[in-house]
């Protein structure tokens, strides 16, 4: 039980640092997440491209 959780943790924290580092690499170090494609700001950290770029 503990491993699922932890596992699911670890999952949650590198989508987030992923999205930072799309976010630093798209010149906006402030923002959380940015899309790969076109670098426009996205809300959640979840996705990584934007409804336009999907």
């Amino acid at each position: 039980m503990f491993e699922v959780q932890y596992n699911d943790e670890m999952e949650a924290e590198i989508r987030r640092l992923e999205a930072k580092n799309r976010a630093i690499a798209a010149g906006h170090p402030e923002w959380d997440n940015a899309c790969s494609i076109c670098s426009c700001e996205l809300d959640s950290s979840d996705p990584d491209r934007c409804d336009g770029c999907s």
